[in-house]
């Protein structure tokens, strides 16, 4: 073979390896280690499973508080809670628990991530094995909350972060007509359009 053909077949080979390798590894892509944190209000994100190597970059959106979801021992690969919070409490991070079963939305989850979610707590990261059970919840704590949102925000809200609440829909209208016989909460941040 020519040195001209050899040069070429070479700069074929590695031009493809070099472009696949960038595709594959583009944030969001699928071998991307940097997790897709999707905004669903101000200073609010949601994201699918956090791995260890993720906690240190999250910090690069600024989180100051990572939210777990997801309940412990679902899937082999997932990383236990007690793991994550680990390396976030090694990274400066604040770090809650509050597992929620794919069957339905407890009550103390609603109120401990309306607790967890302080103003001095923001921004946040919510995570779960999709991140459909975080916005959901987060959907929730914002139709409980006085100064929240109205329910066409909320159901856009989670519409707009690729997921569906339509099963909420008449929980989230009873928690906005518990709103004025609430006593007053805190400001919670605005939805996003």
């Amino acid at each position: 073979m020519s040195k001209w053909k050899l040069f070429l077949l070479s700069f074929l080979l590695t031009t493809t390896v070099s472009a696949g390798y960038l595709y594959f590894h583009r944030p969001g892509g699928a071998l991307s280690r940097e997790p897709k944190m999707t905004p669903i209000a101000d200073f609010v994100y949601i994201t699918s499973q956090l791995r260890l190597e993720n906690v240190p970059r999250v910090r690069r959106f600024g989180i100051k508080t990572i939210v777990d979801i997801r309940p412990d021992g679902e899937a082999a690969d997932q990383a236990p809670s007690s793991s994550i919070k680990a390396v976030a409490l090694h990274n400066r991070l604040d770090f809650h628990y509050i597992p929620v079963p794919h069957e339905s939305i407890p009550n103390d989850a609603v109120e401990a991530l309306d607790q967890a979610l302080s103003p001095d707590a923001l921004p946040a990261v919510l995570y779960c094995r999709t991140g459909r059970q975080a916005v959901r919840l987060f959907a929730l704590v914002q139709a409980s909350r006085v100064d929240g949102p109205g329910s066409d925000a909320i159901m856009e809200m989670v519409r707009a972060a690729g997921f569906s609440a339509e099963d909420l829909r008449d929980e989230i209208s009873q928690r906005l007509s518990h709103r004025n016989s609430a006593p007053a909460a805190r400001s919670a941040p605005p939805a996003n359009p």
